[in-house]
């Protein structure tokens, strides 16, 4: 445990039906002076969890868009340094010993470090397994920018100062393969794309789209080296690729406006004999 008064730093996460992996998570961030857990509608048991934890506050509010919804949630935190952090993801011991050693004094610096993910409960090997991550900043300088996929940059469009910190981020991605699939729907959906300005795809160009997609993962990206997991892995990219713009194709094809049947022109047919 962190024997002094703990820095100024408020860890924020958005949860909803958190309940299997939120434990493991306020454990890990169990010496930040403030962990703000911003719910949006858990059914389980991710309140009782939250509520366990002294230094966690809760906040009920509604869910805008990844990106609106982080900005909101970072302007309710107590202190000005902020740690993002999702309810599927833990500290290392090294890297939360390392951001709270962190300086404070530049607010223009980011705090950068690896995230690695876990795949049906296993270390995922290939390159998307492995992820640097931009998480710790000032939110008087830093804001989040897109519904879904959201990243984060300076608010007045300087490039980041990144510092790169030691330790880990564990990413519990993906439960079951169930859950993988599920992910890959509720990303793919028209509303939260909106502001990517993704443009939609005749389904035969999709499905090329997707097809490389999986080449990409599978095999650019190494995904072969995790074996059978790999595979599904480079099969649900695939889908969640096809789906994103067929599924925009459809909405968009849906709400195009229809001549009125009585503005078209009868079909001409030659007279019976």
């Amino acid at each position: 445990m962190h024997s002094s008064t703990p820095p100024p730093i408020s860890v924020v996460m958005l949860t909803r039906d958190g309940a299997a992996t939120l434990d493991r998570c306020l454990s890990s961030v169990a010496d930040f002076a403030e962990v703000l857990v911003y719910d949006n509608g858990s059914t389980d048991t991710t309140l009782e969890i939250a509520a366990r934890y002294p230094n966690v506050r809760i906040v009920k509010g509604t869910f805008d868009g990844f990106g609106p919804t982080r900005n909101r949630v970072d302007a309710l935190a107590r202190h000005d340094w902020v740690l993002k952090m999702d309810s599927d993801e833990w500290l290392s011991p090294e890297l939360s010993a390392a951001l709270l050693a962190a300086s404070l004094d530049d607010s223009k610096t980011v705090y950068t470090f690896y995230l690695r993910n876990i795949m049906f409960g296993r270390v995922q090997r290939g390159l998307l397994g492995r992820q640097l991550m931009h998480r710790m900043y000032h939110r008087g300088q830093m804001h989040w920018v897109g519904s879904v996929h959201e990243y984060i940059e300076r608010k007045d469009g300087e490039p980041m100062r990144m510092h790169f910190l030691p330790g880990l981020l564990w990413h519990n991605s993906y439960r079951s393969l169930g859950h993988m699939f599920q992910k890959r729907w509720y990303y793919a959906q028209p509303h939260l794309r909106r502001d990517h300005r993704l443009r939609p795809a005749h389904p035969a160009v999709a499905a090329l789209r997707a097809l490389w997609r999986f080449l990409r993962c599978y095999v650019f990206q190494i995904g072969f080296i995790d074996g059978w997991r790999g595979f599904v892995l480079s099969v649900a990219e695939a889908y969640g690729t096809f789906l994103k713009y067929a599924w925009a194709y459809e909405e968009r094809a849906r709400n195009s406006v229809a001549r009125p049947l009585e503005q078209e022109k009868p079909e001409l047919l030659p007279p019976r004999e």
